[in-house]
């Protein structure tokens, strides 16, 4: 064979035979080994950020209760306080999305002296979790698979 033969098949990829049937096979078998963990890494980034959100909302709700509580207690009316101070941290809970019962909501330091402090704090359950769950059983960070408590507390100073 020629120089110019051979270079022109060399150009034209002839000197090699192309599989394709194989290199999709191959890409059926890399996507079949990398998918799972694909679908973990975003599902346990969905639950984290739904933990992440459930926080925030709560330590908002915390901070709403111990604001009110703060700025609205008298000495006349302190249970009344601690009562509408709980209710103002499920009103602010609620607006984000989240159902706070009145046993979720607890409030300490209930002196309406101003100068002493108060500290408010709001707890609730994350369930049907997935990933973070099992992650949370496999290592002991939690006693449930499917769910996590999450807590949140805030202080402020009596004004």
């Amino acid at each position: 064979m020629g120089a110019g033969k051979r270079a022109i098949r060399i150009a034209f990829g002839k000197n090699h035979p192309i599989h394709r049937g194989n290199q999709n096979a191959q890409a059926i078998v890399e996507l079949a080994l990398i998918l799972p963990i694909l679908l973990v890494l975003i599902v346990g980034a969905l639950e984290f950020g739904r933990l992440w959100s459930t926080k925030v909302i709560l330590t908002n709700a915390a901070r709403e209760g111990a604001y009110y509580y703060a700025t609205h207690s008298a000495p006349s009316n302190c249970s009344g306080t601690a009562s509408s101070s709980v209710i103002a941290s499920q009103n602010e809970a609620k607006n984000s999305g989240l159902t706070l019962n009145s046993g979720d909501v607890s409030v300490a330091g209930s002196s309406c002296i101003p100068g002493s402090t108060v500290k408010v704090t709001t707890t609730t359950t994350v369930n049907n979790l997935l990933i973070l769950g099992f992650v949370g059983n496999v290592f002991r960070i939690t006693n449930s698979i499917s769910s996590m408590t999450l807590t949140s507390s805030v202080e402020m100073m009596v004004q």
